[in-house]
C-alpha cells in the first residue's frame, strides 16, 4: 500500500503556524483576545485534521477560513498594532495553500474516494474467471485484478455505484478453498471503452476467505 507523499502532510499542517504564533504571543506577555483563540487556534487545528483526513468538507472549509483570516489581516493593515512581517507571511501561506489544494490532482482526492490509494489494499493483476449474480441473472466476466479488499471486474454489463452483487471467484491453485463466494458493493464504474468494468469492494469476508486470497496473492507476486 503506497503512502501519501510528505508534501501532502506539509501542506495540510502549514496552518498550525497560526496556533503556534498565538501561543508565542501569549507566553511573551502579549494580550490575546478570546476571539483569536477560536479564529487562530481552534479553527486551524480543525482544518488541519480535516485536510489530513481528506474530507471534502475540509476542502470547502479551507476557502472559508482563508477568506475570514484574509479579512482579519486586511483590517489590521492600517492599525498601529499591524505587523507587516506577520501579514506578509500569512499572505504567502494563503497563496501556497490555495495553489496546492486547488490543483486538480489534489482536489480530486477530496471528492473521489477511489483515488485515495493509501486507503486501499495493493491490487495484483490477474486474468481469470469470475461469476456474478445480480438479481436472477448470472454473468461471466473477467477478473482483471484483486486484493484483500476488492477487485476490478472487466465487463460491459456494469452496474450502478452502491449496487450489491453476489461474487464467486474460483482459484486455479490450491489455497485451502476452491473459491471465494461473497457479496460485493460496486464502488466505481469505468467509462473507458477499452476497459469497461467496475471496481467492487468485498463485503463480509470470513477469515478463511481472507487467508485464501492472501495465499493466492502471494502466489501471484
Amino acid at each position: 500500500m503506497r503512502r501519501r507523499p510528505l508534501v501532502f502532510f506539509a501542506a495540510s499542517t502549514v496552518f498550525l503556524c497560526f496556533p503556534f504564533l498565538l501561543l508565542w504571543n501569549y507566553f511573551h506577555g502579549e494580550p490575546v483576545p478570546s476571539s483569536d483563540w477560536v479564529l487562530y487556534g481552534l479553527l486551524p487545528l480543525l482544518l488541519t485534521v480535516g485536510l489530513i483526513q481528506v474530507s471534502k468538507v475540509a476542502w470547502y472549509t479551507l476557502f472559508g477560513f482563508i477568506f475570514i483570516w484574509g479579512i482579519q489581516d486586511f483590517r489590521n493593515v492600517g492599525s498601529e498594532e499591524a505587523n507587516l512581517v506577520s501579514i506578509i507571511s500569512h499572505l504567502v501561506i494563503y497563496l501556497l495553500s490555495l495553489s496546492y489544494f486547488i490543483n486538480p490532482r489534489i482536489r480530486r482526492l477530496y471528492f473521489d474516494p477511489k483515488l485515495r490509494w493509501w486507503r486501499t489494499k495493493e491490487r495484483h493483476e490477474t486474468h481469470g474467471p469470475v461469476i456474478l449474480k445480480s438479481g436472477d441473472k448470472f454473468y461471466y466476466p473477467t477478473l482483471k485484478n484483486i486484493s484483500e479488499g476488492g477487485c476490478f471486474i472487466e465487463t460491459p454489463h456494469t452496474k450502478e455505484i452502491a449496487d450489491v452483487l453476489e461474487i464467486t471467484i474460483p482459484f486455479p491453485i490450491p489455497v485451502g478453498i476452491s473459491a471465494v463466494q461473497t457479496k460485493g458493493e460496486v464502488r466505481w464504474v469505468s467509462d473507458n471503452p477499452q476497459r469497461m468494468g467496475m471496481g467492487v469492494q468485498f463485503l463480509g469476508l470470513s477469515a478463511e476467505q481472507i487467508a485464501a486470497i492472501k495465499q493466492f496473492l502471494a502466489y501471484q507476486s
